[in-house]
């Protein structure tokens, strides 16, 4: 999958610990201020857009308070220094979403420090809300994101669900790429669908899987689909996107679907997603052009702990 170098908000809004890659790790508890970390040069720009603001925030899995800080201009060659980061986040308010749309607006952040430094894995820089009574998955500097809410297949009448369902895998099949000579002929089942809506076109993203079940060393292939129609319209979706991941069953990566949101003055259409793999992932958006056309854009470092 490969996922514009903007330029950072005006506000000193981290505050990082840097350390020498290869090296013995600093002390997290030494921390001192510097400004934030750029892209080295462009080779590395992570490609995050900046009407998304200065950073993103996404739930742990351990609790509706707790929050990873994901620092957008992090690469996989910068994260080892940057994970004892301590985020200076005073005065900023964040909006919270989840796939429904957002939950919660103007919500205080403290960050924390991490008390395990003798794991060999990276992390993001830890946060608590210091208000949230409803599970979330991923948070932005208020005013910069507005909802896209996303209706899950599973809510449709039966009926059109597997309407929707038959339609999403008949493509499925269609698609080019290559192709594990060992999934050919099989077929295709949706693990997860949402529709959305935008102002001309009738949005699906689908996680499709198909896989091959041998006891000893069972395989499957992973298909992320969007697709597209106008509105109010009872014609065929029309694949617009889509990544496809093929391997051993506990190493292959399987992108999530955390929520959509639009940015900017433009409204700009951009679908949240966590790529997760055998022990870590990776945050990414996917956002779709001025010309209809949806590519992934940002992706974030890889953590693994």
């Amino acid at each position: 999958m490969t996922f514009r170098l903007a330029a950072w908000s005006p506000l000193v809004t981290l505050c990082l610990l840097l350390g020498c890659r290869g090296g013995e790790r600093e002390n997290p508890d030494s921390t001192r201020a510097l400004p934030p970390v750029f892209p080295a040069s462009p080779v590395e720009n992570t490609h995050w857009n900046s009407d998304a603001g200065p950073v993103m925030i996404a739930a742990t899995g351990s609790g509706i308070d707790t929050a990873m800080v994901i620092l957008p201009f992090a690469t996989d060659s910068t994260i080892d220094s940057l994970q004892y980061a301590a985020a200076s986040m005073s005065g900023m308010k964040f909006d919270l979403f989840r796939r429904s749309g957002k939950i919660a607006s103007g919500i205080s952040v403290l960050p924390l420090s991490r008390t395990d430094t003798t794991r060999d894995c990276y992390s993001w820089p830890a946060a608590k809300l210091q208000s949230s009574s409803e599970s979330w998955q991923f948070g932005f500097v208020s005013g910069h994101a507005q909802t896209i809410a996303l209706d899950s297949i599973e809510t449709l009448p039966s009926r059109d669900s597997a309407s929707l369902a038959a339609s999403i895998t008949r493509s499925a099949a269609t698609l080019p790429g290559t192709i594990d000579p060992t999934f050919r002929g099989l077929p295709f089942r949706v693990r997860s669908a949402y529709t959305f809506q935008l102002d001309t076109m009738d949005v699906v993203v689908a996680n499709v899987v198909r896989s091959v079940n041998e006891e000893a060393k069972p395989r499957v292939e992973n298909l992320l689909i969007f697709a597209e129609r106008p509105r109010n319209s009872n014609g065929k979706f029309e694949v617009s996107y889509f990544t496809r991941s093929a391997g051993p069953e506990e190493s292959t990566s399987v992108t999530g679907i955390l929520g959509a949101v639009t940015v900017g003055s433009s409204r700009r259409p951009i679908v949240i997603v966590n790529v997760q793999y055998d022990e870590g992932g990776k945050f990414g958006f996917i956002e779709r052009s001025t010309t209809g056309k949806w590519n992934a854009t940002w992706k974030s470092a890889y953590t693994d702990c």
